[in-house]
């Protein structure tokens, strides 16, 4: 009977301790300004505390005889009931995000997640003291237990999260929590054991050699799943299927490689992981701009999971006796909290640009398998220096080389570029040579000395990569890989401020301003500042914005005046953008414009049924509620189209051509109003369109989905 009973509750409490990571964000993702780095610090979070589960596991299978180390482990577990997680509340007690967060989680849900967290080693350590034939290698149940997690999180997208609501999910989580309970009561109060002797053969002992090994190929995939979720929940939308994807890729690898006959064999994942790391090589050569989203997250998805298939496939290679399986779970967690410390808290603090991820990748190029005398070539150009200078030859031509003419061609496409990779994969026959070749390449890639263009100030913090750079006379304030705003010339008061994406916006603030005077506006998202030169001096405007280097970036006269220079009464508030609107007083706007990003993603929670319901709210019967929909990747008419129509809203779309000679840079625009006779204006003489399709896409806070809405 305990024979099906293991791997089951193997499977519920991974299901449990995976199940709650999406649900726990999506409830702080709103108080943090939707922001992809708050799935980091979560997953650090878990990471910590799966290396603390671990640790206690390590613990109880040191203690002494049959019954202590369960009878310890039962009463935390009694003890967890009283703490059971009925909802989470986000605390903003430190007023620093990742310590806000960690403090959260921790104090609300802490115990409880200990108990799942334990229970990979603890349920195989208890295995291995039974009488089963296979007692001997336990490593089996891990792919129970990954393919719990596995299905949890593929659920939570698809069915989880669209049939079912945050509070009922909670509830649901706690009845499964109990019935985890039942079942592990019964392991370890009927089942019989073998006592614990802590007696080890010599040839078990474990060098250290072998737990830093682990701990190695431990955080090579997990901060390679965190740089990789960063990179494209960045650019197109932070959201638990940008989550749940590379986790569950990650858990994959898991379930592959420490099956009891793995379904790839270590030797082809070593022959092939090299070809997919090209993949998003590429992608950083190209740049985020010319690679469309499926490009984006294929490409990258792909050479991160070959990788984390090479890593965990020589961890299984190298595993010990069952009697030291919980010391080899401890380095696995431990490289998984160095991957979530490196990641989430080092890395923002250290990098002014999210250079993790490539760093990781780059390092992970010394556990790849190189065949030896693939080539015909020479003694000579087999000298471990050889590549490396002709990579460093080709990248130092093509620094220099003019980008006028036929030479256009070499630079536009970055052939010479793609022709130094080529050599780096072709002909590297050694670890040594990869890498160093690779470290060139990647040099030339990411270091700004070899950006031709001049980087006035280049920031990072909790909520992404700020960069502002000079190019023809212009300053330029570039958020991760998206101009969020430029101005030409500094001092001089702006026409009309109608540059860059925002050309759509000054005629719908000028037919208001007939009607009210002052206007009263809010913007959502600050940028450059730019938003408040389409007002004039009698009005009143309030700007969001929760990013202070931004704030400050805008006040900075070095860098942009329109925040100096444009007329209108301005304040600045500090604060997510749906937090803000909230506390407004009711029709006390005649215009909200939604306006925030990260990079090019915009905020999930801004764009929810419950999100306009409060903008609806704070506008008057006659004002209006801007969204600009600007997005590479995504179309998201059909999701402000549903809220409009929920709300009984008229909603018209502009699609804003580029003009070159006013700064203006192709921009799409959504606008909801009550108001009939606005609406008939603008369709009639200022280019606005009813939109009658029936495409809609209704999004809650609940449920969100973002598949029907990539631009393929």
């Amino acid at each position: 009977m305990y024979l099906f009973l293991f791997p089951l509750s193997l499977f519920l409490s991974a299901s449990l301790l995976f199940i709650i990571q999406p649900m726990v964000a999506k409830v702080l993702l709103p108080s943090y300004g939707g922001t992809p780095a708050l799935w980091t610090v979560c997953m650090l979070f878990f990471q910590a505390l799966l290396l603390f589960g671990y640790s206690y596991a390590w613990l109880l299978s040191k203690i002494k005889g049959e019954y202590s180390w369960r009878i310890i482990h039962l009463v935390v577990c009694l003890l967890s009931l009283c703490t059971i997680p009925m909802v989470l509340l986000p605390n903003t007690h430190f007023g620093i995000p990742e310590f806000d967060i960690f403090s959260s989680l921790l104090f609300q849900l802490g115990l409880p997640l200990l108990v799942v967290a334990s229970s990979a080693p603890l349920l195989q350590y208890a295995y291995s003291k039974t009488t089963s034939k296979r007692a001997d290698d336990p490593y089996f149940l891990y792919v129970a237990s990954n393919s719990g997690s596995l299905i949890a999180l593929l659920s939570y997208p698809w069915l989880i999260e669209r049939f079912s609501g945050i509070n009922q999910q909670f509830h649901w989580w706690n009845y499964i929590y109990v019935v985890y309970l039942v079942l592990l009561a019964y392991l370890f109060l009927i089942v019989r054991y073998k006592p614990n002797t802590n007696i080890l053969p010599k040839e078990n002992a474990i060098t250290w050699q072998n737990k830093v090994n682990w701990v190695f190929l431990s955080f090579i995939p997990c901060s390679l799943m965190l740089g990789v979720t960063f990179y494209i929940s960045t650019d197109v939308a932070s959201t638990p299927l940008f989550w749940v994807i590379p986790l569950a890729l990650y858990l994959l690898s898991f379930i592959l490689t420490f099956a009891k006959k793995p379904i790839i064999s270590i030797e082809w994942i070593g022959r092939n992981t090299l070809v997919f790391a090209v993949f998003p090589i590429i992608g950083f050569i190209f740049g985020i701009n010319i690679v469309n989203a499926i490009q984006l997250i294929t490409f990258n998805l792909l050479g991160f999971f070959m990788l984390a298939l090479l890593s965990h496939g020589k961890m299984v290679l190298s595993r010990p006796k069952s009697s030291q399986l919980t010391t080899f779970y401890f380095c696995l967690s431990f490289g998984g909290v160095l991957a979530g410390i490196f990641n989430g808290f080092l890395a923002p603090r250290i990098f002014s640009h999210a250079y993790e991820y490539p760093l990781v990748l780059l390092l992970s190029l010394l556990i790849i398998p190189m065949p030896k005398n693939i080539t015909n070539l020479s003694a000579v150009t087999q000298k471990i220096w050889v590549i490396p200078f002709i990579v460093f030859i080709l990248l130092l031509i093509n620094y220099y080389i003019p980008n006028i003419g036929i030479f256009r061609i070499l630079t536009k496409w970055h052939i010479i570029e793609i022709l130094a990779l080529l050599v780096i994969v072709v002909f590297s026959n050694s670890t040594k040579i990869l890498f160093l070749s690779m470290v060139i390449l990647f040099f030339y890639i990411f270091c700004p000395l070899f950006n031709k263009t001049e980087v006035l100030s280049q920031q990072r913090n909790f909520y992404g990569v700020k960069q502002v750079f000079k190019s023809n006379g212009a300053h330029f304030l570039l958020s991760q890989s998206t101009v969020h705003g430029f101005q030409v010339e500094l001092g001089k008061n702006p026409k009309d401020g109608a540059q860059a994406y925002y050309g759509a916006v000054l005629p719908v603030v000028q037919e208001l301003q007939k009607e009210y005077k002052p206007l009263h506006a809010m913007v959502l998202g600050l940028g450059t500042g730019i938003m408040s030169c389409q007002f004039n001096e009698k009005d009143k405007l309030k700007i969001v914005e929760i990013d202070e280097q931004v704030i400050n970036i805008a006040k900075n006269n070095d860098l942009f005046t329109y925040l100096r220079d444009c007329p209108p009464q301005t304040s600045i508030i500090k604060d997510d953008g749906l937090i803000a609107a909230s506390h407004l007083p009711k029709y006390s706007q005649e215009i909200i414009v939604m306006d925030a990003f990260n990079s090019d993603a915009i905020p999930v929670h801004l764009l929810t049924l419950e999100a306009f319901s409060i903008y609806k709210q704070k506008i008057n019967s006659k004002g209006v509620i801007l969204v600009n929909m600007s997005n590479r990747h995504l179309n998201i008419l059909p999701v402000i189209t549903g809220a409009g129509r929920a709300l009984d809203l008229i909603v018209l779309h502009k699609s804003q051509p580029a003009n070159n000679s006013l700064g203006q840079f192709q921009a799409e625009w959504a606008l909801l109003t009550s108001n009939e006779r606005l609406a008939g204006k603008l369709m009639s003489s200022l280019g606005w369109q009813f939109v009658a399709s029936n495409d809609t896409k209704l999004w809650t806070n609940d449920y969100s989905n973002l598949i029907p809405l990539l631009k393929l």
